[in-house]
C-alpha cells in the first residue's frame, strides 16, 4: 500500500517542500548513499550531447546544479537550471559564486517542468536527472520539454529504475528499503528517503517511458542502463 501520492498537484507540492527541506544534507547524502556512482551517471549523461558553445541547453530539476556545471566544463555552452525548490536553487548559485563563474552563461531559475516560462523551440538540449519520476503528470512534462526543444534538440532523462541482474535484486533491495531511510534519517528527514524506494517501486518501466516518448513526438528513442540497471538514460529527437 502505498504511503505517499504519486501523481498530481499534491505530488509536487510534496517534491517541493520535501527538497527544499532536505537541500542543505542533498549533496552529501547523494554521495554516501550513493558510494559516489551518482558523478558516474551523470557523467554519462552529459557524454549523450555533442554541443557547439553557441547551443543552449536546459537542465530541470537542476537540484544544486551538478549536470550544469558539469556541461559547462565540457561545452562552455549556454545553459539554464530550473529547479521547483527555491532552495535548490539558491545553493546552485552559491556553487556558480563558489566555481568563479559568475560572468559564465549560465543561470538558475526557481520554475515548474511541467509549465515551463520558455518559448517555443528555444533550446537545443534539455537534461532531467533523478527528477522525472517526482512530476505529478508524466505526459504534460514530455509536452512541455518537446515544445521548448528546437526541432532536432535532444532530450536526456537519466533515472532510476529497477535492476535486471537478479542475483542483485534482494541486496538492492534490502539497501535501497532499509539503508536508505536510516541515512535520510541521520542527514536529514527519514520520510524524504522513504518516499524514494516507493516512488522507484510506482514509477514506468523502461518501455512504458520510452513509448509515451515516442508518442509525444520523440524520435530516435533509446535507452541504456548502467550499474546493474538501478539507472537508465533515455535519448530522444525532436522531430
Amino acid at each position: 500500500m502505498s504511503k505517499f501520492i504519486h501523481q498530481g498537484e499534491d505530488k509536487k507540492t510534496y517534491v517541493r517542500d520535501m527538497f527544499n527541506d532536505i537541500s542543505g544534507r542533498y549533496d552529501l547524502f547523494n554521495t554516501i548513499s550513493s558510494f559516489g556512482v551518482d558523478r558516474y551517471w551523470r557523467y554519462n549523461l552529459v557524454r549523450k550531447f555533442n554541443l557547439n558553445k553557441t547551443d543552449r541547453l536546459l537542465d530541470i530539476a537542476t537540484g544544486t546544479g551538478d549536470v550544469v556545471f558539469s556541461m559547462h566544463k565540457k561545452f562552455k555552452n549556454e545553459l539554464v537550471g530550473l529547479d521547483i525548490a527555491d532552495k535548490m536553487i539558491t545553493l546552485a548559485k552559491i556553487k556558480q559564486s563558489n566555481k568563479g563563474l559568475e560572468n559564465q552563461d549560465i543561470s538558475f531559475i526557481q520554475g515548474d517542468a511541467e509549465d515551463l516560462g520558455f518559448s517555443d523551440n528555444s533550446f537545443h538540449g534539455l537534461t532531467i536527472s533523478f527528477g522525472f519520476r517526482n512530476l505529478g503528470n508524466y505526459d504534460k512534462g514530455l509536452s512541455e520539454f518537446y515544445r521548448v526543444l528546437k526541432p532536432g534538440g535532444k532530450i536526456a532523462i537519466l533515472e532510476f529504475s529497477k535492476p535486471k541482474v537478479k542475483w542483485f535484486i534482494p541486496f538492492f533491495r534490502f539497501y535501497f528499503n532499509k539503508i536508505v531511510p536510516l541515512l535520510g534519517a541521520v542527514l536529514s528527514r527519514k520520510d524524504a528517503f522513504l518516499y524514494l524506494p516507493e516512488s522507484v517501486d510506482y514509477f514506468l518501466s523502461r518501455q512504458t517511458l520510452a513509448d509515451k516518448m515516442e508518442s509525444i513526438g520523440f524520435e530516435k528513442v533509446a535507452y541504456s542502463d548502467y550499474t546493474f540497471g538501478i539507472a537508465t538514460i533515455y535519448t530522444g529527437i525532436k522531430s
